[in-house]
């Protein structure tokens, strides 16, 4: 009797076979992979698109926060400048006040006076004075010439003193008379 093993030579076709479904699964299958890859590359090309991007724009605004600092360093300079300008400008205008003012109080002042101290700010046009004479008529005069000046007004003694001179003939520097004035000059256009 032959015996015939039927069931390796079916098993070996089976194998050796591969059936339509296979295909299909084996072709979605490596088609799934295929995408993945193409995505997976391109996503690694994006990111290296995007961190060069990134690259150019950081080194773009370090080359713009120089320049930003240039350009605020020369605000700050100009402004410094027109701060000298308008205090310069400041200054020469204080001077002048000054010297119209003592100029104004001159014109008011007698020749037997002597203006020994002033405080003048300039800005506010006040003026504190300390005038001295040897005789008390003569402050009198002056203090009623400032009262009556268009440039001047608030005219105040604030203080003043009279030697007290006794019968005797008084030795060496004679005694004076010192009044403490306070006012405020108005102007009054150009002097002299």
């Amino acid at each position: 009797m032959i015996t015939i093993n039927l069931l390796p030579h079916a098993r070996k076709r089976r194998q050796t076979q591969l059936g339509r479904e296979d295909k299909t699964l084996i072709f979605v299958v490596v088609a799934v992979l295929a995408v993945l890859a193409a995505s997976y590359g391109y996503a690694r090309w994006m990111v290296g698109q995007t961190t060069t991007d990134l690259a150019d724009l950081n080194g773009k605004i370090a080359a713009l926060d120089s320049e930003q600092k240039l350009l605020d360093l020369n605000r700050s300079l100009a402004q410094r400048s027109l701060a000298m300008e308008t205090n310069l400008a400041t200054a020469v205008q204080l001077q002048v006040n000054t010297n119209q003012v003592l100029d104004d109080l001159g014109k008011d002042l007698p020749k037997a006076c002597i203006l020994t101290q002033t405080d003048i700010t300039a800005i506010a046009g006040t003026v504190a004075l300390s005038v001295n004479s040897s005789q008390f008529v003569d402050l009198v005069r002056f203090f009623n010439a400032l009262s009556v000046d268009p440039k001047f007004r608030d005219v105040k003694i604030a203080g003043y003193q009279v030697p007290y001179a006794t019968g005797t003939a008084v030795q060496g520097p004679q005694p004076k008379a010192t009044m403490n004035l306070t006012l405020t000059w108005v102007g009054g256009g150009k002097n002299g």
